[in-house]
């Protein structure tokens, strides 16, 4: 079924119940400053299409669809992304070797380097070699190792014995989710490593994530706040917690919020 018909808001919707799961239409509604019946009207559209499917009070995907592509991921909070990535670009000097690590934030940060000069960009993530290859003046060395489809990155011992052959000036690292006690987490024990070995072969560590990483649950162990210079979100939880783990960590955070 072809996207393209879907406005912005539905296109927003379906990648967050493909990343996040059952959404009820209240908070969808309070989420997007609309009624709930405008919010319905949306809806509607979408189980019409096929792409959804309704039940007492919210929303989900068809059983068979479930499928938490990196494209997915890429719409959700995509204006949030953006403005991360343009304040992570703006800190980074030219001539500077730059680690981009895994996830659909990295990729914004990519395009947002792409008039950099100088750069030496060193890579596992497959789109962030894509849209780099538009921009002739960045040096962009990728990573050998498996190719995972759904994720377009690579990993694995080769991927890690590569990152392992550079020294970079930063390190820009997303993550799977972020837990005040635990730190950064992630889904999957060779994300974890490959943005483990990027840490620790960095002078700077600059970590992307917006808010909606503290609600999400994974079970594998990247590092502990304190192995992360900057955080660059669009907002803390309204939950003291977070705040307070980051201050005691030393990790610096940087707000990058929406100026309306």
């Amino acid at each position: 079924m072809d996207r393209g018909r879907l406005s912005s808001r539905q296109r927003d919707i379906l990648a967050r119940l493909e990343i996040e799961g059952v959404q009820y239409i209240e908070q969808l509604a309070e989420r997007y400053g609309l009624t709930p019946q405008t919010l319905r009207r949306d809806i509607n559209a979408l189980c019409e299409l096929g792409f959804t499917r309704r039940f007492h009070g919210g929303v989900d995907l068809p059983v068979p669809a479930r499928n938490i592509s990196i494209s997915a991921r890429a719409a959700l909070n995509s204006g949030a992304k953006k403005r991360i990535a343009q304040r992570i670009a703006s800190v980074i000097e030219p001539d500077s070797t730059v680690f981009l690590g895994i996830g659909s934030t990295v990729q914004f940060v990519a395009a947002a380097l792409s008039e950099h000069k100088g750069l030496r960009v060193v890579t596992n993530n497959i789109d962030v070699a894509l849209v780099l290859s538009e921009a002739p003046q960045v040096e962009v060395h990728l990573a050998g190792g498996l190719m995972r489809h759904d994720d377009r990155d690579v990993v694995g011992p080769d991927a890690l014995r590569f990152f392992e052959k550079f020294y970079a000036s930063y390190a820009v690292i997303g993550a799977g989710a972020l837990d005040p006690a635990k730190g950064v987490l992630d889904f999957s024990y060779n994300e974890a490593q490959a943005t483990t070995t990027m840490i620790e072969n960095s002078r700077t560590q600059l970590l992307a994530a917006d808010v909606s990483k503290w609600t999400r649950d994974a079970s594998v162990r990247v590092v502990p706040f304190a192995r992360v210079d900057t955080l660059f979100t669009d907002r803390l939880p309204d939950d003291d917690s977070a705040r307070q783990a980051l201050a005691a960590a030393g990790t610096k955070t940087v707000l990058c919020e929406d100026p309306a």
